[in-house]
């Protein structure tokens, strides 16, 4: 018995190898038939052997397997179901990762350094008193019981005069009268209502002594005559169309290129417009001291509650002051600590639409009666053009072109119900947004919030305001101030600095392509050069065979090319 070595057992291997893949391409191998007659080999061949020399040469996880015409059918499909199930497990995660991308594109984080105070403005201060009517120009409470108590014992002028006033007190008092009124009724409005010398007593900021016809501005509110502080004059803030009756948000102070978006220019100097803090706290603030009458107070017109209204808002914005308020009650000291709250968005994402980053830039979207885009400007112009639809007429306070007729007490109830049907629009498209994409945006406002916003949250306290004694302390005269009552406010800036939120890309397209391909390489070991590999072999490869061998072995096998039972040409 003769027994063989390592050396003798590799050769017979190599030898039988050899045999298989010569009976292979001659067509005696039953596996590869060969069908008797034909000159040349056919498309399967040169497609068996073409596919062969890619899953050899490529880069793709798995290829090599299934392109080894040596190893069993059932080696080549156990190898095929692992890259289909690599391959769906791969497609599944990066279509997960698009729709992240898609749906919330935006990442909301901290800025990565503190911004100082004094590189925002000072917020401006709207000042509202309770008190609409001033009792000795226009006792509201006896006109309201002659109307309702004692069925109506007025005369007709009388009687407009308190269908006027019903305008600015609780609307469930009266809503009868007439439907339109004029500009004769702002103006009468304004006249009984608290008066600037009377309520802005004394005002201070950075602890400078000034007159407070210096800072405030009279403006028209939801909640009647209203005083401004640090607020933009109406040439910036309002359009030319925009119509205003009186000398109203008219200050004559011009800003020095401040906006919402850029802030204020690097070569403005310190002491500018809008007013900005230098530092925190008291030193650095405003104060100011109000004051009312007791014989002028009113418990009808707007209930049992007295003192002053106080809104914050940034200095390019409309105050909405009976939505957002703080109070200031009769013969307290509030003290304001304020905290702005600054969102910037990055440039990255000015590409992408409005909806996806849910904000607008300055530019891309247009205000009919407002300069500037605020999310609240476009919320009060929505509410006008609104309430002109539904009552044909606008509140006093609203803005509007010239012409545009002014709500009376009859359409008090329609004003109300155009402000709430216009809130539950605003929701009910909120809601199907999320469901369905797709939805129709021109059905509401779409006030979405600007992509640089400035908001001012204070924190308050309070105490008695124990002006009485420090009078008797100094033995004043008390005789000079029959029934007067004293409100001081503080307001100040909390910290030194505050941090701001900024928005930024969840995914730029360069983040989407590179997790894209991570999960490509991971799973499959695709890559960029695999697409050039595929492009070369379809394209480049293949022409460049059939030039050189022919187009009946484009494959360019050199099985098939040495073959002699085939026709070669020579």
């Amino acid at each position: 018995m003769t027994v063989q070595g390592p050396s003798d057992q590799s050769k017979s291997k190599d030898e039988e190898l050899g045999e298989l893949k010569r009976r292979k391409h001659q067509g005696t191998d039953e596996r590869y038939p060969r069908k008797p007659g034909r000159p040349y080999p056919g498309f399967r061949r040169n497609f068996y052997d073409y596919f062969a020399e890619y899953s050899n040469n490529t880069g793709i996880h798995g290829f090599k397997y299934m392109g080894d015409q040596e190893m069993t059918i059932f080696e080549r499909l156990w190898w095929l179901t692992l890259f289909c199930i690599s391959l769906y497990i791969c497609i599944n995660l990066i279509i997960q990762t698009y729709i992240k991308w898609d749906t919330s594109p935006v990442l909301v984080s901290f800025a990565r350094s503190p911004t100082p105070v004094w590189e925002v403005p000072f917020p401006a201060v709207t000042v509202c008193s309770e008190t609409k009517a001033r009792q000795r120009e226009f006792n509201f409470t006896d006109y309201y019981n002659r109307m309702i108590r004692e069925n109506n014992t007025m005369t007709d002028d009388e009687r407009k005069k308190f269908e006027d006033v019903t305008l600015i007190c609780d609307n469930h008092l009266y809503n009868k009268g007439k439907n339109i009124t004029d500009y004769d009724t702002i103006n009468f409005l304004m006249s009984i209502g608290p008066q600037f010398e009377e309520m802005l007593w004394q005002c201070k900021y950075t602890l400078l002594n000034s007159s407070c016809s210096d800072f405030f501005t009279p403006i028209l509110t939801e909640e009647g005559l209203c005083y401004t502080f640090n607020m933009l004059d109406k040439s910036e803030l309002l359009r030319n169309n925009v119509f205003i009756p009186g000398n109203y948000m008219n200050h004559g102070t011009k800003s020095e290129g401040w906006n919402l978006e850029d802030g204020y220019p690097a070569n403005v100097s310190i002491n500018t417009y809008p007013r900005r803090a230098l530092s925190a706290g008291f030193s650095s603030g405003f104060l100011l001291l109000l004051r009312a009458y007791q014989q002028d107070l009113d418990y009808v017109c707007k209930g049992p509650v007295q003192g002053f209204r106080i809104h914050l808002h940034n200095p390019a914005e409309t105050p909405r002051v009976g939505m957002q308020y703080f109070r200031a009650p009769l013969n307290q000291e509030v003290v304001v600590a304020v905290k702005p709250d600054m969102m910037t968005t990055s440039d990255g994402l000015k590409d992408y639409d409005p909806h996806r980053r849910q904000c607008y830039f300055p530019k891309e979207r247009y205000l009919a009666f407002y300069q500037s885009y605020t999310q609240q400007n476009c919320q009060v112009e929505c509410l006008a053009n609104y309430t002109k639809n539904k009552c044909g007429c606008v509140a006093y306070h609203m803005p509007h072109e010239e012409g545009t007729e002014i709500c009376g007490s009859a359409n008090i109830v329609c004003m109300f119900d155009a402000q709430n049907e216009l809130l539950r629009k605003e929701v009910r498209s909120g809601l199907n947004r999320e469901e369905d994409a797709s939805v129709d945006l021109e059905s509401h406002c779409d006030c979405l919030p600007g992509c640089t916003s400035l908001v001012y949250n204070a924190e308050t306290s309070q105490a008695d305001f124990m002006w009485e004694k420090v009078f008797e302390a100094y033995k004043s005269n008390m005789s000079e101030f029959p029934g007067i009552q004293m409100t001081r406010i503080n307001i100040f800036f909390k910290e030194q600095q505050f941090i701001t939120s900024e928005r930024n890309e969840l995914y730029g397209q360069t983040d989407f392509l590179a997790n894209c391909g991570g999960i490509l390489g991971l799973f499959t070991g695709f890559s960029f050069l695999s697409i050039v590999e595929v492009v070369y072999f379809l394209s480049l490869k293949l022409m460049c065979n059939v030039k050189k061998y022919g187009r009946h072995y484009w494959s360019g096998s050199p099985a098939l090319l040495n073959d002699d039972s085939y026709i070669h040409k020579k």
